[in-house]
């Protein structure tokens, strides 16, 4: 047990490690290069490479999609009624403790978890995550809603794309398996290194104040994932799956957004390390019940 779990955290935790140390000693970075090449090239490669590697058919998609929906809806009331409980702004609190990383490290925990057949259950959660980050995300950070977002998305046609080739029983060309596997495989490493090296240019000057809501939001999507899992009959790498993603550290696009659009920057970077920290020192004691 103990190989298997070095073997699923050691890569995540050594790649990141890289980006971060990369930051630390000042080598140049574009992020925002990287960025959209695993938006516009990366991820909807990856997209399309999983699901077309999904053996049944695009119904198992459908509702691995629907249990990340129910679990970030699940979420989401939570923290408007703890927010609110605690007589805190609501517009300024609850973006930075929602929304999951269910990409740069989901994604990578539950392809070294449970292979490949993992990754294409954890694209589920990605691209829920993709498309609310974009919409209902940038509403409450700003206030505004731009649907013009999702049509801009590339992700978003992949999915159409590779489900119209599940549903219809027809097997991919063999060319564009292979491209689609090759510009895929790189959104792994680079998301892991783009973390690493956001994680260090994070400003941290509230650890204490938001130290309890970080303990809070992993206890919560941890019952969330458990709580999914257990109401949709979910069993092996599925619900693995499901709780690892649920298990998953608030994301850094939450920060992102509060500097977009003046939000508690501290708080949300803050709240970003210490979440993360908590899921990673608590994966240890979670993977051997899920393995």
């Amino acid at each position: 047990m103990l190989q298997a779990l070095v073997s699923v955290l050691a890569p995540v935790a050594i790649t990141a490690g890289l980006g971060f140390t990369w930051a630390r000693a000042r080598l140049d970075f574009d992020t925002m290069l990287v960025s959209r090449l695993v938006m516009n090239i990366g991820s909807p490669a990856l997209v399309f490479s999983g699901l077309t590697k999904v053996s049944s058919e695009g119904t198992l998609f459908i509702t691995l999609v629907t249990a990340a929906g129910l679990s970030l809806a699940i979420i989401i009331l939570a923290n408007i009624l703890t927010v609110s409980a605690l007589r805190l702004p609501l517009g300024k609190y609850l973006h930075p403790i929602t929304f999951p990383n269910w990409g740069n490290l989901g994604l990578p925990l539950c392809l070294f978890a449970f292979g490949d057949t993992g990754l294409s259950y954890a694209i589920a959660f990605f691209v829920v995550a993709s498309v609310t980050q974009f919409t209902l995300g940038v509403v409450i950070a700003s206030g505004t809603f731009k649907p013009g977002f999702i049509l801009r998305m590339p992700t978003i046609y992949a999915v159409l794309f590779a489900l119209l080739f599940l549903w219809s029983g027809i097997k991919p060309p063999e060319w564009l398996l292979n491209t689609t596997e090759l510009l895929g495989s790189m959104m792994i490493p680079l998301m892991l290194l783009s973390l690493g090296v956001s994680l260090s240019e994070l400003r941290l000057t509230r650890l204490k104040a938001m130290l309890p809501f970080a303990v809070y939001r992993y206890l919560l999507g941890l019952g969330v994932g458990f709580g999914v899992a257990a109401l949709f009959g979910f069993e092996g790498a599925a619900r693995g799956v499901v709780i690892i993603q649920c298990s998953m550290p608030v994301a850094i696009f939450n920060y992102l957004l509060s500097v977009r659009y003046g939000g508690l920057q501290e708080h949300a970077a803050s709240m970003v390390v210490l979440s993360t920290l908590i899921s990673a020192g608590a994966l240890p004691f979670l993977l051997p019940f899920l393995l």
